[in-house]
């Protein structure tokens, strides 16, 4: 099933399966933002990473004595959600834990996704709720990605990521097979701009913990048109595309990242782990807002 969200500036579309957002249509310029899901590149558009971002070692964590095998991301983007509450302009899906949940993460929660428009903006906020009698852990991620180039007269290297606020970030560096080294490249973004080209994903995805800036947009001298992210509490970001001339650059907010390779840490200590309280809530949200120049 697909949930819709329209208002006179742009349509939303919604899978029940993962409550993954799908499309993210502009009616003024008539472009398709968000990516399609070509299984040739990349078969997702915009996945929900709980109760993990990125991989374990060998899909296996702890917690004190006990041992859990669980996949790269997490099960949140393969769960089906129901509807908790819905208007006109927005839409709130959850699911909450189950036996089969709780056998490969041991705790009671709930997470809701709520979708809610405002003229051409999209915000996806994002509830997680302990409704367990102890503390619980966990990672929580957005993985959007949007279609790069804008139209079949731009090149992807065209395109920059221009933030914010001016930096001076560490990029954390990965493995091989996906996993954090340990170590950083030293300010390695330095300024507001990051220009975008094949070249710049040869190691994996880019990844930081130490920005200052609230939002980037995707944008280019030659269109029209610019793309503005917006996430609030989340520490980390990544910025991902795969090595195959892909059409498209993932934006992607975190709470947490891949483990350190060969680093066996109680799931509890995980880096950038968020704990919560019995009773207490966390939220986290990202915007979308397709601009016109």
């Amino acid at each position: 099933m697909v949930y819709a969200l329209e208002n006179e500036h742009i349509s939303i579309k919604i899978k029940q399966l993962g409550a993954e957002l799908c499309s993210y249509f502009d009616k003024e310029t008539k472009r398709e933002v968000i990516w399609q899901a070509d299984p040739i590149f990349w078969k997702r558009h915009a996945p929900i990473l709980f109760p993990i971002i990125g991989k374990v070692n060998n899909n296996k964590y702890r917690i004190g004595k006990d041992a859990f095998n669980i996949g790269q991301h997490g099960f949140a983007r393969d769960q089906e959600y129901q509807i908790i509450s819905e208007s006109e302009h927005s839409i709130r899906l959850g699911i909450s834990s189950t036996k089969k949940t709780r056998s490969i993460f041991p705790f009671d929660f709930k997470l809701e996704i709520e979708f809610s428009l405002k003229e051409k903006e999209l915000k996806v906020l994002y509830h997680v709720q302990n409704t367990s009698d102890n503390q619980i852990y966990f990672c929580l991620g957005a993985h959007p990605g949007f279609n790069c180039p804008f139209d079949e007269n731009s090149k992807f290297s065209e395109y920059q990521l221009k933030f914010e606020k001016k930096e001076k970030s560490d990029r954390i560096l990965l493995s091989t097979n996906g996993f954090r080294t340990g170590d950083r490249a030293k300010s390695w973004f330095t300024g507001d701009t990051i220009q975008l080209s094949e070249e710049l994903f040869k190691d994996d995805a880019l990844i930081f913990d130490d920005l200052k800036s609230s939002f980037l947009t995707i944008e280019s001298e030659s269109v029209k048109e610019s793309i503005k992210i917006v996430w609030n509490n989340y520490p980390h970001i990544g910025i991902w595309k795969p090595l195959n001339n892909a059409p498209f650059v993932c934006i992607e907010p975190w709470n947490g990242m891949a483990d350190q390779a060969s680093l066996d840490t109680d799931f509890k200590d995980k880096f950038g782990v968020v704990t919560l309280h019995p009773n207490e809530s966390f939220e986290c949200y990202y915007s979308i807002e397709n601009r016109i120049k």
